[in-house]
Protein backbone atom coordinates (compact mmCIF):
# COMPACT_ATOMS: atom_id res chain seq x y z
CA UNK A 1 0.00 0.00 0.00
CA UNK A 2 0.97 3.67 -0.91
CA UNK A 3 1.45 5.75 2.16
CA UNK A 4 -0.29 9.35 2.00
CA UNK A 5 3.01 10.98 1.17
CA UNK A 6 4.20 8.82 -1.97
CA UNK A 7 0.21 8.97 -3.15
CA UNK A 8 0.52 12.99 -3.15
CA UNK A 9 3.73 13.01 -4.79
CA UNK A 10 2.20 10.90 -7.43
CA UNK A 11 -0.93 12.74 -8.19
CA UNK A 12 1.42 15.60 -8.73
CA UNK A 13 3.00 14.01 -11.15
CA UNK A 14 0.25 12.59 -12.56
CA UNK A 15 -1.28 16.39 -13.27
CA UNK A 16 2.01 17.64 -14.40
CA UNK A 17 1.81 15.68 -17.19
CA UNK A 18 -1.68 15.88 -18.20
CA UNK A 19 -0.81 19.51 -18.37
CA UNK A 20 2.08 19.48 -20.38
CA UNK A 21 0.08 17.13 -22.68
CA UNK A 22 -2.92 19.52 -22.76
CA UNK A 23 -0.57 22.52 -23.85
CA UNK A 24 0.40 20.33 -26.94
CA UNK A 25 -2.99 21.12 -28.54
CA UNK A 26 -3.58 24.29 -27.12
CA UNK A 27 -0.14 25.98 -27.52
CA UNK A 28 2.59 25.54 -30.40
CA UNK A 29 6.04 24.19 -30.54
CA UNK A 30 9.43 25.55 -31.86
CA UNK A 31 11.31 22.77 -33.12
CA UNK A 32 14.58 23.21 -34.55
CA UNK A 33 15.85 21.20 -37.80
CA UNK A 34 19.97 21.17 -38.22
CA UNK A 35 21.94 20.56 -41.37
CA UNK A 36 24.64 18.62 -41.45
CA UNK A 37 27.48 21.13 -42.94
CA UNK A 38 31.37 21.39 -41.91
CA UNK A 39 32.02 24.00 -39.09
CA UNK A 40 35.91 25.21 -39.53
CA UNK A 41 37.40 26.44 -36.55
CA UNK A 42 41.23 27.18 -37.98
CA UNK A 43 41.79 29.53 -40.75
CA UNK A 44 42.65 27.14 -42.88
CA UNK A 45 40.15 25.39 -44.94
CA UNK A 46 42.75 22.61 -46.55
CA UNK A 47 41.21 20.02 -44.13
CA UNK A 48 37.60 21.07 -44.33
CA UNK A 49 37.58 21.00 -47.88
CA UNK A 50 38.76 17.09 -47.43
CA UNK A 51 35.43 16.45 -46.08
CA UNK A 52 36.57 13.52 -44.19
CA UNK A 53 34.10 10.86 -42.97
CA UNK A 54 35.45 9.21 -40.02
CA UNK A 55 32.49 6.30 -39.87
CA UNK A 56 31.33 6.09 -43.53
CA UNK A 57 28.03 3.86 -42.60
CA UNK A 58 26.54 6.15 -39.76
CA UNK A 59 26.33 9.05 -43.16
CA UNK A 60 24.74 6.11 -44.99
CA UNK A 61 22.35 5.27 -42.08
CA UNK A 62 21.57 8.83 -41.93
CA UNK A 63 20.84 9.24 -45.42
CA UNK A 64 18.44 6.32 -45.15
CA UNK A 65 16.41 7.27 -41.95
CA UNK A 66 16.28 11.07 -43.96
CA UNK A 67 14.83 9.22 -47.31
CA UNK A 68 17.58 10.34 -49.28
CA UNK A 69 17.71 6.89 -51.29
CA UNK A 70 14.01 7.50 -51.92
CA UNK A 71 13.81 8.38 -55.82
CA UNK A 72 11.41 11.18 -56.65
CA UNK A 73 10.29 12.52 -59.83
CA UNK A 74 12.16 15.51 -60.34
CA UNK A 75 13.16 15.23 -63.75
CA UNK A 76 15.99 17.37 -65.82
CA UNK A 77 14.41 20.20 -68.50
CA UNK A 78 15.38 18.79 -71.83
CA UNK A 79 13.61 20.48 -74.20
CA UNK A 80 11.86 24.04 -74.13
CA UNK A 81 9.88 25.97 -76.52
CA UNK A 82 9.49 29.80 -77.08
CA UNK A 83 6.98 31.77 -78.18
CA UNK A 84 7.56 34.96 -79.50
CA UNK A 85 6.45 38.05 -81.36
CA UNK A 86 9.31 39.98 -83.40
CA UNK A 87 8.98 42.90 -85.36
CA UNK A 88 11.47 45.68 -86.77
CA UNK A 89 11.17 49.31 -86.23
CA UNK A 90 12.17 51.10 -89.78
CA UNK A 91 11.31 54.74 -88.85
CA UNK A 92 13.72 56.70 -87.11
CA UNK A 93 12.42 59.97 -85.79
CA UNK A 94 14.32 63.17 -84.37
CA UNK A 95 12.27 64.68 -82.10
CA UNK A 96 10.83 68.03 -83.15
CA UNK A 97 12.62 68.22 -86.27
CA UNK A 98 12.20 65.56 -89.30
CA UNK A 99 11.95 61.56 -89.89
CA UNK A 100 13.57 59.76 -91.69
CA UNK A 101 13.73 55.32 -92.97
CA UNK A 102 16.54 53.29 -91.05
CA UNK A 103 18.09 50.83 -92.76
CA UNK A 104 20.58 48.73 -89.35
CA UNK A 105 22.33 47.17 -92.62
CA UNK A 106 23.71 50.64 -93.52
CA UNK A 107 24.57 51.98 -90.53
CA UNK A 108 24.28 51.46 -87.03
CA UNK A 109 22.37 53.76 -84.53
CA UNK A 110 24.91 56.24 -83.10
CA UNK A 111 25.78 57.81 -86.06
CA UNK A 112 22.34 58.22 -87.35
CA UNK A 113 21.44 59.94 -84.21
CA UNK A 114 24.57 61.97 -83.65
CA UNK A 115 26.41 62.57 -87.02
CA UNK A 116 26.56 66.78 -87.53
CA UNK A 117 28.23 68.68 -90.48
CA UNK A 118 32.12 68.69 -90.02
CA UNK A 119 33.55 72.38 -89.30
CA UNK A 120 35.00 74.08 -92.48
CA UNK A 121 38.51 75.32 -91.21
CA UNK A 122 41.84 75.35 -92.85
CA UNK A 123 42.56 71.56 -92.81
CA UNK A 124 39.46 70.10 -94.15
CA UNK A 125 39.74 72.82 -97.04
CA UNK A 126 43.64 71.17 -97.62
CA UNK A 127 42.35 67.37 -96.78
CA UNK A 128 40.19 68.02 -99.78
CA UNK A 129 42.50 70.29 -101.69
CA UNK A 130 44.97 67.65 -101.27
CA UNK A 131 42.58 64.89 -102.33
CA UNK A 132 41.66 66.73 -106.17
CA UNK A 133 45.24 67.46 -106.79
CA UNK A 134 45.56 63.74 -106.15
CA UNK A 135 42.88 62.73 -108.68
CA UNK A 136 43.82 65.45 -111.05
CA UNK A 137 47.71 63.16 -110.92
CA UNK A 138 45.96 60.06 -111.24
CA UNK A 139 43.92 61.33 -114.25
CA UNK A 140 46.85 62.62 -116.15
CA UNK A 141 45.61 66.01 -115.53
CA UNK A 142 48.52 67.59 -113.12
CA UNK A 143 49.52 70.08 -115.22
CA UNK A 144 46.06 71.97 -114.44
CA UNK A 145 47.09 72.44 -110.97
CA UNK A 146 47.91 76.65 -111.42
CA UNK A 147 44.68 76.93 -112.56
CA UNK A 148 43.12 75.77 -109.60
CA UNK A 149 45.70 77.53 -107.23
CA UNK A 150 44.19 80.74 -108.75
CA UNK A 151 40.60 80.31 -108.94
CA UNK A 152 40.44 78.74 -105.10
CA UNK A 153 43.28 79.86 -102.82
CA UNK A 154 43.26 78.97 -99.51
CA UNK A 155 41.64 81.41 -96.65
CA UNK A 156 41.87 81.31 -93.11
CA UNK A 157 41.42 83.80 -90.25
CA UNK A 158 44.02 83.24 -87.84
CA UNK A 159 44.30 83.08 -84.06
CA UNK A 160 47.59 84.17 -82.52
CA UNK A 161 46.71 81.75 -79.65
CA UNK A 162 46.66 78.81 -82.00
CA UNK A 163 50.01 78.27 -82.32
CA UNK A 164 49.67 74.97 -83.87
CA UNK A 165 46.86 76.54 -86.81
CA UNK A 166 49.72 79.47 -87.73
CA UNK A 167 52.58 76.99 -88.34
CA UNK A 168 50.35 75.34 -90.60
CA UNK A 169 49.12 78.25 -92.10
CA UNK A 170 52.56 79.02 -92.79
CA UNK A 171 53.27 75.86 -94.59
CA UNK A 172 50.17 74.93 -96.90
CA UNK A 173 49.31 78.69 -97.83
CA UNK A 174 49.53 78.28 -101.92
CA UNK A 175 50.30 74.87 -102.22
CA UNK A 176 46.77 73.52 -101.98
CA UNK A 177 43.79 74.93 -102.95
CA UNK A 178 40.15 75.46 -101.13
CA UNK A 179 38.80 72.00 -101.71
CA UNK A 180 36.02 73.00 -100.06
CA UNK A 181 35.54 76.10 -101.92
CA UNK A 182 35.94 73.31 -105.19
CA UNK A 183 32.74 71.20 -103.65
CA UNK A 184 30.45 73.82 -102.81
CA UNK A 185 30.68 74.98 -106.74
CA UNK A 186 30.27 71.48 -107.84
CA UNK A 187 27.44 71.51 -105.64
CA UNK A 188 25.60 74.80 -107.43
CA UNK A 189 26.66 74.53 -110.65
CA UNK A 190 29.47 77.26 -110.80
CA UNK A 191 32.11 74.67 -111.19
CA UNK A 192 31.15 73.25 -114.71
CA UNK A 193 29.95 77.10 -115.73
CA UNK A 194 34.11 77.93 -115.03
CA UNK A 195 35.75 75.21 -116.54
CA UNK A 196 33.53 75.27 -119.88
CA UNK A 197 34.79 79.06 -119.76
CA UNK A 198 38.54 78.67 -118.51
CA UNK A 199 40.55 79.05 -122.11
CA UNK A 200 43.74 77.34 -120.36
CA UNK A 201 41.54 73.94 -120.30
CA UNK A 202 41.29 72.11 -123.89
CA UNK A 203 37.97 70.34 -124.98
CA UNK A 204 39.44 66.60 -123.47
CA UNK A 205 40.03 68.63 -120.20
CA UNK A 206 36.67 70.11 -119.84
CA UNK A 207 34.77 66.62 -120.25
CA UNK A 208 36.89 65.02 -117.86
CA UNK A 209 36.71 67.84 -115.67
CA UNK A 210 33.17 68.22 -115.21
CA UNK A 211 32.45 64.21 -115.87
CA UNK A 212 34.84 61.64 -114.02
CA UNK A 213 37.04 63.57 -111.74
CA UNK A 214 34.17 65.29 -110.27
CA UNK A 215 32.53 62.33 -110.06
CA UNK A 216 35.48 60.78 -108.37
CA UNK A 217 35.91 63.74 -105.72
CA UNK A 218 32.09 63.71 -104.28
CA UNK A 219 32.29 60.08 -103.98
CA UNK A 220 35.43 60.28 -102.35
CA UNK A 221 33.95 62.89 -99.56
CA UNK A 222 30.99 61.07 -99.21
CA UNK A 223 32.59 58.36 -98.24
CA UNK A 224 35.21 60.10 -95.75
CA UNK A 225 32.79 61.96 -93.21
CA UNK A 226 29.40 60.62 -92.97
CA UNK A 227 27.35 63.68 -92.44
CA UNK A 228 23.36 61.85 -93.21
CA UNK A 229 21.45 62.99 -96.00
CA UNK A 230 19.17 65.30 -93.66
CA UNK A 231 21.91 66.97 -92.45
CA UNK A 232 20.02 66.77 -88.96
CA UNK A 233 21.25 65.59 -85.47
CA UNK A 234 18.96 64.40 -82.73
CA UNK A 235 21.30 66.98 -80.49
CA UNK A 236 19.09 69.47 -77.79
CA UNK A 237 21.27 72.26 -77.00
CA UNK A 238 19.07 73.52 -74.10
CA UNK A 239 19.27 69.88 -72.51
CA UNK A 240 22.79 69.09 -73.91
CA UNK A 241 21.62 65.41 -74.52
CA UNK A 242 20.57 63.43 -77.81
CA UNK A 243 16.39 63.64 -78.14
CA UNK A 244 14.91 60.80 -80.77
CA UNK A 245 12.27 57.82 -80.90
CA UNK A 246 11.85 55.05 -83.02
CA UNK A 247 8.72 53.95 -84.12
CA UNK A 248 7.11 50.62 -84.66
CA UNK A 249 5.25 48.90 -88.06
CA UNK A 250 2.26 48.01 -86.27
CA UNK A 251 0.21 49.91 -84.33
CA UNK A 252 -1.74 48.83 -80.77
CA UNK A 253 -5.32 50.10 -80.25
CA UNK A 254 -5.49 52.84 -83.58
CA UNK A 255 -1.66 54.23 -81.42
CA UNK A 256 1.56 54.22 -82.96
CA UNK A 257 4.40 52.16 -79.99
CA UNK A 258 7.61 54.44 -80.03
CA UNK A 259 10.83 53.36 -78.01
CA UNK A 260 12.21 56.75 -76.98
CA UNK A 261 15.67 57.65 -75.63
CA UNK A 262 15.24 61.38 -75.33
CA UNK A 263 18.23 61.28 -72.56
CA UNK A 264 21.16 59.89 -75.01
CA UNK A 265 24.68 61.55 -74.21
CA UNK A 266 26.84 58.84 -73.39
CA UNK A 267 27.90 57.93 -76.89
CA UNK A 268 26.95 53.99 -76.21
CA UNK A 269 23.49 53.08 -77.11
CA UNK A 270 22.30 49.90 -75.45
CA UNK A 271 18.46 48.90 -74.79
CA UNK A 272 18.46 50.34 -71.22
CA UNK A 273 18.57 53.63 -73.60
CA UNK A 274 14.85 53.54 -74.40
CA UNK A 275 11.71 53.63 -72.92
CA UNK A 276 8.51 52.44 -74.10
CA UNK A 277 5.99 54.36 -75.13
CA UNK A 278 2.55 55.42 -77.31
CA UNK A 279 2.12 58.55 -79.91
CA UNK A 280 -1.43 59.08 -81.24
CA UNK A 281 0.40 60.93 -84.59
CA UNK A 282 3.35 58.85 -86.36
CA UNK A 283 5.00 60.08 -88.82
CA UNK A 284 4.12 60.05 -92.47
CA UNK A 285 6.59 57.54 -93.51
CA UNK A 286 4.75 54.39 -94.14
CA UNK A 287 6.16 51.15 -93.03
CA UNK A 288 5.77 47.71 -94.39
CA UNK A 289 7.18 45.39 -91.68
CA UNK A 290 4.65 42.30 -90.44
CA UNK A 291 4.63 41.56 -86.85
CA UNK A 292 5.93 37.97 -86.59
CA UNK A 293 4.51 35.17 -84.48
CA UNK A 294 7.06 32.03 -84.18
CA UNK A 295 7.73 28.85 -81.66
CA UNK A 296 10.99 27.86 -81.19
CA UNK A 297 12.77 25.18 -80.01
CA UNK A 298 15.71 24.51 -77.83
CA UNK A 299 17.58 22.18 -75.43
CA UNK A 300 18.12 23.97 -71.99
CA UNK A 301 22.10 24.07 -71.08
CA UNK A 302 22.97 24.34 -67.51
CA UNK A 303 24.44 27.29 -66.47
CA UNK A 304 27.46 27.90 -66.10
CA UNK A 305 29.97 30.73 -65.34
CA UNK A 306 33.50 30.96 -64.10
CA UNK A 307 34.31 29.66 -60.44
CA UNK A 308 31.32 27.40 -60.75
CA UNK A 309 31.49 24.23 -57.73
CA UNK A 310 31.05 21.06 -58.94
CA UNK A 311 27.30 20.05 -58.87
CA UNK A 312 28.32 16.71 -57.17
CA UNK A 313 29.65 16.79 -53.39
CA UNK A 314 32.86 14.55 -54.35
CA UNK A 315 33.74 16.25 -57.46
CA UNK A 316 37.57 17.21 -57.25
CA UNK A 317 37.11 20.97 -57.84
CA UNK A 318 40.10 23.28 -60.04
CA UNK A 319 42.28 25.88 -59.06
CA UNK A 320 39.90 28.48 -60.45
CA UNK A 321 37.88 28.01 -57.36
CA UNK A 322 39.24 28.92 -54.28
CA UNK A 323 36.03 29.50 -51.27
CA UNK A 324 39.03 30.70 -48.71
CA UNK A 325 38.70 34.29 -50.20
CA UNK A 326 35.25 34.48 -50.08
CA UNK A 327 35.25 37.88 -47.27
CA UNK A 328 32.32 39.34 -45.99
CA UNK A 329 31.44 41.62 -43.15
CA UNK A 330 28.57 41.74 -40.45
CA UNK A 331 26.40 43.63 -43.36
CA UNK A 332 27.65 41.91 -46.20
CA UNK A 333 23.98 40.18 -46.71
CA UNK A 334 24.34 40.50 -50.61
CA UNK A 335 27.70 38.75 -50.92
CA UNK A 336 26.49 35.89 -48.19
CA UNK A 337 23.38 35.72 -50.82
CA UNK A 338 25.41 35.32 -53.77
CA UNK A 339 27.54 32.53 -52.31
CA UNK A 340 24.67 30.79 -51.10
CA UNK A 341 23.93 30.88 -54.52
CA UNK A 342 26.68 29.89 -56.35
CA UNK A 343 27.61 26.77 -54.00
CA UNK A 344 23.90 25.49 -53.27
CA UNK A 345 21.85 26.24 -55.70
CA UNK A 346 24.17 27.22 -58.93
CA UNK A 347 23.11 24.18 -60.75
CA UNK A 348 18.95 24.42 -60.59
CA UNK A 349 19.47 27.36 -63.10
CA UNK A 350 19.50 26.68 -67.61
CA UNK A 351 20.13 28.81 -70.26
CA UNK A 352 18.06 28.71 -73.57
CA UNK A 353 20.17 30.17 -76.35
CA UNK A 354 17.62 32.58 -78.25
CA UNK A 355 19.05 34.14 -81.31
CA UNK A 356 17.60 38.19 -82.46
CA UNK A 357 19.32 39.76 -85.58
CA UNK A 358 19.86 43.29 -84.74
CA UNK A 359 16.90 46.04 -84.67
CA UNK A 360 14.31 43.52 -83.16
CA UNK A 361 12.02 44.13 -81.04
CA UNK A 362 11.05 41.01 -79.02
CA UNK A 363 8.49 40.04 -76.62
CA UNK A 364 8.46 36.20 -75.21
CA UNK A 365 4.96 34.85 -74.11
CA UNK A 366 5.78 32.21 -72.72
CA UNK A 367 8.09 29.22 -72.15
CA UNK A 368 7.25 25.50 -72.89
CA UNK A 369 9.40 23.08 -70.87
CA UNK A 370 9.51 19.28 -70.98
CA UNK A 371 11.19 17.59 -68.83
CA UNK A 372 12.83 13.62 -69.27
CA UNK A 373 9.95 12.02 -67.66
CA UNK A 374 7.23 13.76 -70.73
CA UNK A 375 5.93 16.11 -68.17
CA UNK A 376 5.06 20.08 -69.26
CA UNK A 377 5.07 23.01 -67.28
CA UNK A 378 4.30 26.45 -69.34
CA UNK A 379 6.06 29.30 -67.69
CA UNK A 380 4.75 32.60 -68.23
CA UNK A 381 6.15 36.52 -67.36
CA UNK A 382 5.81 36.88 -64.02
CA UNK A 383 3.21 40.07 -64.24
CA UNK A 384 0.94 37.43 -65.63
CA UNK A 385 0.21 35.69 -62.17
CA UNK A 386 -2.02 38.24 -60.13
CA UNK A 387 -0.25 36.64 -56.73
CA UNK A 388 3.21 38.02 -57.73
CA UNK A 389 2.23 41.02 -59.94
CA UNK A 390 2.28 43.66 -57.26
CA UNK A 391 6.19 43.34 -56.78
CA UNK A 392 6.90 42.67 -60.35
CA UNK A 393 10.15 41.76 -61.21
CA UNK A 394 11.52 41.23 -64.83
CA UNK A 395 15.07 41.75 -66.45
CA UNK A 396 15.95 43.64 -69.84
CA UNK A 397 12.32 45.02 -70.43
CA UNK A 398 12.11 48.37 -71.13
CA UNK A 399 10.00 50.92 -68.78
CA UNK A 400 6.68 52.09 -69.99
CA UNK A 401 5.78 55.41 -69.77
CA UNK A 402 1.99 55.07 -70.43
CA UNK A 403 -0.38 52.32 -68.17
CA UNK A 404 -1.02 49.40 -69.85
CA UNK A 405 -4.46 46.89 -68.95
CA UNK A 406 -1.90 44.30 -70.20
CA UNK A 407 1.76 45.14 -69.60
CA UNK A 408 4.23 43.64 -72.03
CA UNK A 409 7.61 41.56 -71.41
CA UNK A 410 9.82 43.33 -74.74
CA UNK A 411 13.08 43.92 -75.44
CA UNK A 412 14.92 46.08 -78.11
CA UNK A 413 18.25 44.28 -79.52
CA UNK A 414 19.41 48.05 -80.44
CA UNK A 415 22.18 48.16 -84.06
CA UNK A 416 24.35 49.87 -81.76
CA UNK A 417 28.76 49.91 -82.10
CA UNK A 418 30.61 47.52 -80.77
CA UNK A 419 34.06 48.73 -80.96
CA UNK A 420 34.36 52.49 -81.10
CA UNK A 421 37.54 54.58 -81.82
CA UNK A 422 37.54 57.84 -80.55
CA UNK A 423 39.80 61.36 -81.07
CA UNK A 424 41.18 63.77 -78.86
CA UNK A 425 38.19 66.60 -78.07
CA UNK A 426 37.88 69.42 -81.04
CA UNK A 427 35.85 70.59 -77.69
CA UNK A 428 35.84 70.41 -74.39
CA UNK A 429 33.53 72.64 -72.20
CA UNK A 430 33.31 72.42 -68.15
CA UNK A 431 29.85 73.40 -67.14
CA UNK A 432 30.29 74.59 -63.33
CA UNK A 433 28.23 76.07 -60.39
CA UNK A 434 29.00 78.98 -58.98
CA UNK A 435 27.27 79.09 -55.63
CA UNK A 436 29.11 82.36 -54.48
CA UNK A 437 28.27 84.04 -57.83
CA UNK A 438 24.69 82.45 -58.15
CA UNK A 439 25.80 81.30 -61.61
CA UNK A 440 26.82 78.41 -63.80
CA UNK A 441 30.46 78.84 -65.65
CA UNK A 442 30.87 77.23 -68.95
CA UNK A 443 35.08 76.71 -68.99
CA UNK A 444 36.08 76.11 -72.49
CA UNK A 445 39.27 73.94 -71.39
CA UNK A 446 39.63 72.43 -75.12
CA UNK A 447 38.30 74.76 -78.43
CA UNK A 448 38.73 74.24 -82.23
CA UNK A 449 41.94 74.52 -83.86
CA UNK A 450 42.52 75.41 -87.64
CA UNK A 451 45.25 72.78 -88.15
CA UNK A 452 42.20 69.70 -87.57
CA UNK A 453 42.23 69.12 -83.63
CA UNK A 454 41.65 70.83 -80.72
CA UNK A 455 43.95 72.99 -78.64
CA UNK A 456 43.78 73.22 -75.10
CA UNK A 457 43.03 76.91 -73.39
CA UNK A 458 45.07 77.52 -70.42
CA UNK A 459 44.24 81.43 -69.29
CA UNK A 460 45.08 82.45 -66.19
CA UNK A 461 44.35 86.24 -65.26
CA UNK A 462 44.55 88.31 -62.07
CA UNK A 463 41.48 89.43 -60.49
CA UNK A 464 42.21 93.22 -60.61
CA UNK A 465 45.45 95.29 -62.09
CA UNK A 466 47.72 96.37 -59.38
CA UNK A 467 47.58 99.96 -58.35
CA UNK A 468 51.26 101.62 -58.73
CA UNK A 469 50.31 105.21 -57.82
CA UNK A 470 47.07 106.36 -56.61
CA UNK A 471 45.98 110.13 -57.80
CA UNK A 472 45.99 111.24 -53.90
CA UNK A 473 48.83 109.95 -52.02
CA UNK A 474 47.07 109.92 -48.59
CA UNK A 475 44.77 107.45 -50.18
CA UNK A 476 44.55 104.52 -47.69
CA UNK A 477 42.26 102.35 -50.12
CA UNK A 478 40.83 101.68 -53.20
CA UNK A 479 37.59 100.90 -55.05
CA UNK A 480 36.95 98.33 -57.54
CA UNK A 481 33.48 97.75 -59.47
CA UNK A 482 34.42 94.17 -60.28
CA UNK A 483 37.08 91.28 -60.73
CA UNK A 484 37.88 89.88 -63.63
CA UNK A 485 37.76 86.19 -64.95
CA UNK A 486 39.69 84.28 -68.02
CA UNK A 487 38.25 84.94 -71.22
CA UNK A 488 37.36 81.52 -71.76
CA UNK A 489 34.83 81.79 -68.64
CA UNK A 490 31.55 82.40 -70.05
CA UNK A 491 29.04 82.96 -67.90
CA UNK A 492 25.26 81.23 -67.56
CA UNK A 493 22.68 83.34 -65.25
CA UNK A 494 19.63 82.17 -64.16
CA UNK A 495 16.42 83.89 -66.00
CA UNK A 496 12.80 83.21 -65.70
CA UNK A 497 10.91 81.09 -67.99
CA UNK A 498 8.19 82.35 -70.26
CA UNK A 499 5.45 82.58 -68.32
CA UNK A 500 6.48 81.68 -65.08
CA UNK A 501 7.51 83.98 -61.92
CA UNK A 502 9.41 80.48 -60.66
CA UNK A 503 11.04 77.95 -63.27
CA UNK A 504 13.75 79.29 -64.15
CA UNK A 505 16.61 78.54 -66.67
CA UNK A 506 20.19 79.30 -67.56
CA UNK A 507 20.57 82.20 -70.22
CA UNK A 508 24.14 82.72 -72.12
CA UNK A 509 25.45 86.23 -70.35
CA UNK A 510 28.97 87.48 -71.58
CA UNK A 511 31.65 89.49 -69.63
CA UNK A 512 32.03 93.23 -70.37
CA UNK A 513 34.95 94.14 -73.19
CA UNK A 514 35.51 89.72 -73.25
CA UNK A 515 35.26 87.92 -76.77
CA UNK A 516 32.95 85.94 -78.07
CA UNK A 517 32.80 82.05 -77.38
CA UNK A 518 35.42 79.93 -79.40
CA UNK A 519 33.35 76.68 -78.82
CA UNK A 520 30.28 75.79 -81.54
CA UNK A 521 28.86 74.11 -78.06
CA UNK A 522 28.15 78.00 -76.91
CA UNK A 523 27.43 79.45 -79.81
CA UNK A 524 25.81 77.65 -81.88
CA UNK A 525 22.56 78.79 -80.63
CA UNK A 526 21.71 82.83 -81.75
CA UNK A 527 21.43 85.25 -80.64
CA UNK A 528 20.31 83.64 -77.27
CA UNK A 529 21.89 80.41 -75.67
CA UNK A 530 19.40 78.85 -73.26
CA UNK A 531 20.25 75.93 -70.87
CA UNK A 532 17.45 74.28 -68.85
CA UNK A 533 18.86 74.57 -65.23
CA UNK A 534 18.20 71.11 -63.50
CA UNK A 535 21.27 69.52 -66.69
CA UNK A 536 23.81 71.05 -64.63
CA UNK A 537 23.84 69.38 -61.12
CA UNK A 538 26.15 70.57 -58.26
CA UNK A 539 28.89 67.94 -59.98
CA UNK A 540 28.75 69.88 -62.83
CA UNK A 541 28.73 68.42 -66.36
CA UNK A 542 32.01 67.87 -69.08
CA UNK A 543 30.66 68.22 -72.77
CA UNK A 544 32.73 67.01 -75.66
CA UNK A 545 33.10 66.95 -79.02
CA UNK A 546 35.62 64.43 -81.08
CA UNK A 547 35.82 62.52 -83.75
CA UNK A 548 34.38 58.95 -83.44
CA UNK A 549 35.01 55.38 -86.12
CA UNK A 550 33.70 52.08 -86.43
CA UNK A 551 33.72 49.25 -88.63
CA UNK A 552 30.22 47.69 -89.11
CA UNK A 553 28.95 44.56 -90.23
CA UNK A 554 29.54 44.58 -94.08
CA UNK A 555 33.40 45.70 -93.22
CA UNK A 556 32.31 49.47 -93.65
CA UNK A 557 34.29 52.17 -92.00
CA UNK A 558 32.30 55.33 -90.63
CA UNK A 559 33.78 58.20 -89.42
CA UNK A 560 31.61 61.43 -87.85
CA UNK A 561 31.75 63.91 -85.53
CA UNK A 562 29.74 63.34 -82.10
CA UNK A 563 29.24 64.32 -78.63
CA UNK A 564 29.48 62.80 -75.32
CA UNK A 565 28.13 64.91 -71.72
CA UNK A 566 30.04 63.00 -68.87
CA UNK A 567 29.65 64.11 -65.11
CA UNK A 568 31.93 66.90 -64.01
CA UNK A 569 34.25 68.46 -61.40
CA UNK A 570 32.21 69.61 -58.64
CA UNK A 571 31.69 72.91 -57.62
CA UNK A 572 34.09 75.81 -57.83
CA UNK A 573 34.42 79.88 -57.61
CA UNK A 574 35.00 82.01 -60.21
CA UNK A 575 36.87 84.91 -58.33
CA UNK A 576 33.95 87.64 -59.51
CA UNK A 577 33.45 89.93 -57.02
CA UNK A 578 31.94 93.64 -57.01
CA UNK A 579 31.84 96.54 -55.08
CA UNK A 580 35.30 95.70 -53.27
CA UNK A 581 37.52 98.13 -50.94
CA UNK A 582 41.12 97.16 -51.19
CA UNK A 583 44.07 98.57 -49.54
CA UNK A 584 46.74 100.05 -51.32
CA UNK A 585 50.25 98.94 -51.14
CA UNK A 586 52.69 101.89 -51.18
CA UNK A 587 56.33 100.36 -52.23
CA UNK A 588 58.93 100.54 -49.90
CA UNK A 589 56.41 99.54 -46.63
Amino acid sequence: MLTLSEFAKLKASANLATSVLDKRFFEPFISNRNRLEGLPRQAEFEKSLRAETADPLWMLTRQWQLGEFQGEDAGTACQAKILSEEQEPGVLAISGKASKKYDPSQTPLEPEVEHEAVEVNLFLQVQMGRQFFRILSEQGRKRLRPAFLERFPLSSDQNAQDREGVLFAQTVLGKFPDGHAILQAMTDGTFQDWVNNEAAFKAADRNLLTTTIAEQFQVWYKALYYQGESGQNAWTPERMEYNFHLEMPNPENGKTVVLEADQYASGKLDWSSFDENVRSTPSEIQQTGQLRVGVQTFIPTPLQYSGIPNPRFWQMEDGQIDFAKIQSGTTGLLSMLITEYGITYSNDWFVLPYPMKINTYCEVKNILVTDVFGQHVLIEPTFTDPEVAWHEFAMFRHNERHDLQSPRNRFYLAPSILKLQQSEPLEKVNFMRDEMTNMVWAIENTVPSIAGGGREVKLIRPRFSPLDEPDNPESKVRYLAGTSVPENWIPFIPVHKNGSEQEIRLQRAKIPNAPAPSSLLLKEQQPVHFIEEEEVPRAGVIVKRAFKRTRWIDGKTILWVGRTKTTGRGEGWSGLMFDRLLPIEKKGE
